[in-house]
């Protein structure tokens, strides 16, 4: 997000019956947006929707624009030519994209940055009302009604849900609606919401939240970080305030020196990470586009992924500065979409490398160019084979202790929830713009360019349809991370190997997210050959977005971190931080494991068996995801799972739940309430979602 402006407008019109004091009327549908917009339409309040028009892009060269009145401020004249930034001629266009209670991306012009947007929207009511509504933005913005200004905001950020609000007191008739936002490099983007008068919003929100996640930005409780901090401590990494540390990938040397890219282009060699009056800063290359992944490739050479190729950095020398930028393979295409990212290296033992690299956003195609939306695998030699198919935005790849390739990727179109999948040659995990080079690669005889979807994850039906049936035509992940409540950005997976240093969980496997800001934990096994497993919560609190984690020799946990763009729950656009092991043991489900009668629970403690015996302190239910191009799924087909009984082991530290009715492709959620350990504490975090993918 950088310095740029840009001036939109946008007209849409609408019709709504309004009355002095509006009852509201809560209209469930199936996802959040479609919810907010009908229960406001059935409330009998504007939803803003309908046709949108932008205008632009006006100059915000050193952010100067967002105090200019451009023509837009002055007269609203649809038909009329302007002059933009650059003296070419522009008038007031159609934004069909545009969409009320989500983040638009208004980077809609050949050049973005340093510019201004104006949109407009025009709307009628029946009655006057005072209407409020929540705004977020990247960067600055300001709103007018019927030429009031009511909003004005000159800030640099990334746009998030409710960062303002505003009231718009409308009036019977036409009501002219118009918006500015000034960029200021980089990311461009503006969020709007009509709302419910007060106290209408705050019923509205509870209701909407218990059938949908909340604000992702919205942080943890202060009672739950303070509970986490007793087992793990947080402590920050200074951070020179001329280093913009946007953390794209993180590992240790192995003189014990931390290795850290950015999202800027540079590699940063940080000693005495550990040490907050010591540590120091060196800057070992720079000038490489967007590297978000590092391998350490021996005492003086890294393997980076840059956004168009994977390089190997060497420091001929010794003075800690890399002498050398070798390209290793720039065979992935690369057609200018922001959002073809690349991620990786994980390499194997014979020394092939694998990057996982972005479809794009938008347009006529999401994989413009060769293999995006792939998982690559790069010889030694540089030579680059096709290795897998149908990822989003796999941010971030990695082997597990026994050799066994991971990577996660990000709830979107083809893409139900955040997941993470077991990666084999040949394996087709859904999205189908990279079927578009099938035929390119070792495998066009085992996928079309489009398959079939609409169906369950479980192979039923959807509800209230008959067809189609049948289980997905896509490997199914390892682990589905519930959106909302187990993070909504996952990236890169780490393990523990550090033989118990950082607690009682060694040989599991640690996952950051982006947006909660903040760690899940993930226990997985294997059946009939396939990976599944259970996720829980492990440690909230972080500063900002966790997009890679490395543990240190020493066995702690450093998370790097980076908002930009993303946004993400803590405040801060950047940083590191250190997570400590304070040795004592917190009271946790260690691990949840599918048996032919049900589940085993192993506990961190013995337990207390007079909490533990009883049957109503467990709760199971499942529910499945849809197989779609739609940005996401909700949970369908939600059962309440019965439990029948209850086993407790002789050392008091395994629960064997009976469950029966499994059903490949289903998530099962488990909470437990009042289970205490034979010390009488709480469970730190009371739940669990299982990803079924076979029986044993």
């Amino acid at each position: 997000m950088k310095q740029a402006l840009v001036t939109m407008v946008v007209l849409s019109v609408t019709s709504a019956t309004l009355s002095a004091a509006p009852k509201l009327v809560y209209a469930k549908k199936p996802t959040r947006h479609e919810t907010i917009v009908a229960s406001l339409r059935a409330t009998g309040l504007p939803t803003l929707e309908g046709k949108w028009y932008y205008l632009g892009p006006f100059d915000n060269t050193n952010n100067k624009g967002f105090k200019i009145s451009y023509p837009p401020e002055k007269e609203i004249d649809l038909a009329k030519k302007y002059r933009d930034k650059d003296g070419n001629a522009i008038r007031w266009q159609e934004y069909p994209k545009f969409r009320i209670g989500r983040i638009n991306d208004l980077r809609l012009f050949p050049k973005n940055d340093f510019a201004c947007i104006y949109l407009y929207h025009e709307f009628e009511v029946k009655a006057a009302v005072a209407l409020p509504v929540s705004v977020g933005s990247d960067d600055g913005i300001v709103i007018w009604l019927n030429g009031e200004r009511v909003l004005a905001e000159n800030i640099e950020r990334g746009a998030a849900p409710d960062q303002n609000s505003a009231e718009l007191k409308l009036k019977a008739g036409k009501n002219r609606l118009l918006v500015k936002v000034c960029n200021i490099r980089s990311e461009w983007a503006l969020y709007l919401r009509p709302m419910f008068p007060s106290p209408l919003e705050d019923q509205f929100r509870e209701r909407l939240d218990s059938d949908f996640a909340s604000n992702p930005f919205t942080p943890p409780s202060n009672s739950l970080v303070a509970a986490e901090a007793k087992f793990y401590r947080i402590q920050t990494v200074p951070v020179p305030a001329d280093i913009a540390l946007e953390v794209g990938g993180l590992a240790f040397r192995p003189d014990g020196k931390l290795l850290c890219c950015t999202r800027r282009g540079d590699v940063w060699l940080i000693s005495k990470p550990d040490d907050a009056e010591r540590v120091k800063y060196k800057l070992f290359a720079t000038g490489l586009h967007e590297p978000l992944g590092l391998l350490v490739g021996g005492p003086r050479s890294v393997y980076i992924v840059q956004r168009p190729e994977l390089t190997r950095l060497v420091d001929t020398d010794g003075d800690d500065v890399a002498d050398e930028y070798q390209t290793i393979c720039d065979k992935w295409g690369v057609s200018g979409d922001y959002h073809e990212f690349a991620f990786g290296p994980a390499r194997d033992k014979q020394g092939n490398f694998y990057v996982t690299l972005n479809v794009g956003f938008a347009g006529n195609h999401q994989s413009r160019v060769p293999w995006r939306g792939w998982c690559v695998k790069i010889t030694p030699k540089g030579e680059l084979i096709p290795y897998a198919a149908g990822l989003r935005s796999p941010n971030g790849i990695n082997f597990s202790p026994d050799g066994d390739l991971f990577y996660c990727d990000n709830q979107g179109e083809w893409v139900e929830t955040n997941k993470m999948c077991h990666v084999r040659a040949g394996d087709f995990f859904g999205h189908q713009a990279s079927l578009r080079w099938v035929k390119q690669s070792p495998f066009a005889s085992r996928y079309a360019e489009t398959l079939p979807s609409g169906m369950l994850f479980d192979g039923q039906p959807q509800p209230g349809k008959t067809e189609p049936r049948g289980m997905p035509p896509a490997t199914p992940p390892a682990i589905w991370f519930p959106y909302g409540r187990m993070g909504q950005s996952a990236s890169e997976p780490i393990w523990d190997t550090t033989g118990g240093k950082f607690g009682p969980f060694a040989g599991q496997c640690f996952v950051g997210d982006q947006t909660k800001s903040n760690i899940l934990r993930v226990v997985l096994e294997k059946i009939n050959g396939r990976y599944q497993g259970a996720c829980f919560p492990f440690r909230s609190g972080f500063q900002c977005g966790i997009n890679r984690l490395a543990f240190a020799p020493d066995g702690s946990l450093y998370a790097g971190q980076t908002a930009r763009g993303w946004g993400s729950v803590g405040g801060k656009p950047y940083g590191l931080q250190r997570l400590v092991y304070n040795g004592v043991v917190p009271f946790e489900i260690h691990s949840m494991k599918l048996t032919k009668r049900g589940f085993d629970l192993t506990f961190t403690k013995p337990l207390s068996p007079a909490t533990a015996q009883r049957l109503e302190a467990y709760s199971l239910q499942s529910f499945t995801y849809i197989y779609w191009s739609t940005y996401g799924s909700p949970e369908v087909d939600r059962r309440a799972e019965k439990v029948q009984g209850l086993k407790i082991s002789a050392d008091r530290r395994t629960v064997s739940l009976a469950v029966t009715g499994f059903r490949k492709g289903r998530v099962y959620e488990l909470h437990l309430d009042g289970v205490k350990s034979a010390e009488g504490d709480a469970l730190l975090h009371p739940e669990g979602y299982y990803t079924l993918n076979e029986l044993p």
